[in-house]
């Protein structure tokens, strides 16, 4: 199998206004750092802060974007059409993109919520899902980015695909239980459900969006496809809006769960 070539020779400055977009994003990024350092001293390192969960995800995300535009990843999705006509017309095409959308709504709109607490959290259906949905489009981005350094060594496309199950797999595990999931996330797992997500709705999902990914090479689909899923989960586990009072403490047991 061929190397996929993406994002090998995507533009990274094009003049365009995505470019000052990005520019614009790294006053925003210093903005919140400045924001960070002065929220920080007013409240409990060992509590949940939704004022400061916000202020860390807004400079993750801004990292993220920023990355993905150095390795010429949001430039290639801005500037391509998510699907082509002879896409759209392949019945294989079809069946896969209706799978992917099948394991996100069963993984993230069933299943993770059923190992999912949210200690009376309040619903805030807007807000929770805007947040949702930039964590989802940013994680999306991540991969891509990866992605996109990997490609560089123009690895078959099955070992850059098996290359970044292996990262992603370590990165989720040491990023999300050993950071987000104690400064971003408030307290929502299970412990008996941990590898339930994992093998039932996680996996699967990755597994089917990055065949989808190394057969039909829909990067701006599998964006969204990864908008979708974290904006159910967001909303699922009730993130707190920024505005909402701190919350109980957090730590590494809180974060693998109950």
């Amino acid at each position: 199998m061929n190397p996929t070539n993406f994002f090998t020779h995507a533009p990274r400055f094009t003049g365009s206004w995505d470019d000052y977009f990005v520019l614009v994003l790294i006053g925003i990024t210093v903005g919140l750092g400045v924001l960070l350092f002065i929220e920080r001293p007013k409240h409990d390192p060992n509590v949940h802060s939704p004022k400061m969960a916000w202020l860390r995800a807004g400079l993750y995300f801004s990292f993220v974007i920023v990355f993905s535009s150095v390795t010429g990843v949001l430039k290639t999705i801005l500037h391509s059409p998510l699907a082509t006509a002879a896409q759209i017309e392949n019945p294989a095409w079809l069946a896969l993109t209706a799978l992917c959308v099948g394991l996100v709504i069963w993984g993230y709109v069933i299943w993770w919520p059923r190992g999912t607490l949210t200690y009376d959290r309040k619903l805030y259906f807007v807000p929770q899902l805007l947040f949702g949905l930039t964590w989802g489009v940013c994680s999306g981005l991540f991969f891509l980015a990866v992605w996109s350094v990997l490609e560089q060594f123009q690895f078959p496309a099955i070992v850059t695909a098996v290359l970044m199950l292996v990262i992603i797999a370590v990165y989720n595990m040491n990023y999300q239980s050993g950071w987000w999931d104690i400064h971003v996330s408030p307290p929502h797992n299970i412990r008996a459900w941990n590898n339930k997500k994992v093998l039932f709705a996680h996996n699967p999902f990755l597994l089917a969006s990055l065949t989808y990914l190394v057969l039909y090479g829909n990067i701006g689909l599998f964006v969204i496809l990864n908008m979708l899923a974290l904006g159910a989960s967001a909303v699922a586990m009730r993130f707190p809006p920024f505005w909402e009072e701190d919350g109980g403490p957090v730590s590494l047991e809180t974060a693998i769960g109950e």
